[in-house]
């Protein structure tokens, strides 16, 4: 592994991140004020983001695969610039369009906003085209390492993006975008300047892969079973995530002053943080290198679903945190775990569209994630939101005891999922080989 590429991209990612998640807790407020939405229109903004990935990914990762991942990592960097400038001229870019005369059925400058979303998350695919990347420069053995640390990366930037935001927004309520522009600014600089096309671009050893539609991909049963696991366990996470600040309101601290309820949620999601990216940037690669890939996904698996059934079953507060710092500890060693093996089970080349699907289904979740959990804590029981998550991570365990007797080349694990060689019939006629 090259290890001035691999640490220009972990600052590229880090940067990139923080500069994108200190944006997140600003959108909301910034257009109930500024543009007088209603809760609705200003709750869609964040998933509107999503959504537009979930089109999107799996087409960035393939353009990624045919053209190269440098000239995309900057194409997406320069959308992500352009989207934040958008969110900083929203209102003045609104007033232009007032001039035109169009009925837009709201505030033209709340379009913009959502215009600006949907850039954002078209060629937000930074993450997927860096994870790409860092799979190129590494050899198998180190893969899962490197896109530990891309995942490093970017945990550690969703903890220093809110406390950029919070500095910032001192300035003013756009001062946050502004920073983020201005953070995206360096990264691009950074791989204009500092990130070459991985070798078997630039010497032309890589075929121009085609793109793989969903029904192909999900025929390849490794692959289907992955993206399955990708998206129960981003259900999980994305439902946790969306509703713990109300089950610690409700069922943790009830009756406590909603400062001290703020305060401990934001100490206990740090502290979450903290130990995944610590797992990731740390602990994964002699892990994995001592237990193998497939074993790291079970032990992760088996960790997550500790953690929803501990959430589910206590109540005290330090009981919570040690389950956060468990379910941390299993999401940070089976995330990165997953995408190492479903770029495995592709030819080389088609490395960016796998990972562009693994994106999308985890784009999916955390669409879908909020709305079952908040569903869940209203209509059942704030703890029933943990209860299904159980569930989620024991089908996610045993989808991961299934990827066990799969093959393990990307040959064999083409074959159609109703073929006779398929599975262990064509594991079995390996061996005897």
């Amino acid at each position: 592994m090259k290890k001035r590429r691999m640490t220009t991209l972990f600052l590229i990612v880090l940067a990139d991140m923080s500069g994108a998640a200190a944006i997140i807790p600003i959108i909301p407020v910034y257009v109930l004020g500024q543009f007088h939405a209603n809760a609705l229109q200003a709750a869609l903004v964040i998933p509107a983001y999503y959504v537009a990935q979930v089109l999107a990914a799996p087409w960035l990762g393939n353009l990624s695969d045919r053209v190269g991942r440098r000239p995309v990592l900057l194409l997406s960097q320069a959308g992500t610039i352009l989207a934040y400038l958008l969110l900083v001229l929203a209102a003045p870019l609104g007033a232009l369009l007032n001039h035109t005369g169009l009925q837009l059925g709201m505030a033209s400058g709340l379009v913009v906003v959502y215009l600006a979303r949907i850039l954002d998350g078209v060629t937000g695919g930074n993450i997927s085209v860096a994870q790409a990347y860092a799979s190129d420069i590494s050899v198998p053995e180190e893969r899962t390492h490197a896109l530990g640390l891309v995942g490093g990366a970017s945990g550690l930037g969703h903890i220093l993006g809110p406390a950029l935001a919070g500095l910032l927004a001192g300035f003013g309520l756009l001062s946050p975008f502004v920073g983020a522009a201005g953070v995206s600014v360096v990264t691009l600089l950074l791989t204009f300047r500092w990130l070459d096309e991985p070798a078997r671009r630039t010497h032309g050893a890589a075929a121009q892969p085609a793109k793989a539609p969903l029904t192909q991909v999900l025929r390849n049963r490794p692959v289907a079973r992955i993206l399955a696991m990708a998206l129960v366990i981003g259900l999980y996470m994305a439902a946790l995530f969306g509703t713990f600040a109300l089950y610690a309101d409700r069922v943790l601290l009830p009756g406590q002053p909603s400062v001290v309820v703020v305060r401990a949620v934001g100490l206990i999601i740090t502290v979450l943080g903290v130990v995944m990216a610590l797992t990731q940037i740390v602990l994964l690669r002699p892990l994995v290198g001592h237990l193998g890939e497939r074993t790291a996904v079970l032990l992760g698996s088996a960790l997550l679903l500790a953690s929803a059934v501990g959430f589910f079953a206590v109540t005290s507060l330090w009981a919570i945190i040690a389950f956060a710092v468990t379910f941390a500890f299993g999401y940070g060693i089976v995330w990165p775990t997953l995408q190492s093996l479903v770029t495995s089970y592709g030819a080389k080349e088609s490395a960016g569209n796998m990972l562009g699907w693994f994106q999308s289904a985890f784009s999916l979740a955390l669409i879908v994630g909020p709305i079952w959990g908040g569903y869940v804590f209203d209509a059942v029981a704030p703890q029933a939101v943990f209860a299904v998550s159980a569930g989620l991570m024991l089908l996610a365990l045993l989808v991961g005891f299934g990827l066990q007797r799969l093959p393990k080349t990307a040959q064999a694990a083409m074959e159609p999922a109703g073929s006779n060689e398929g599975g262990w019939k064509a594991a079995l006629r390996s061996f005897h080989h």
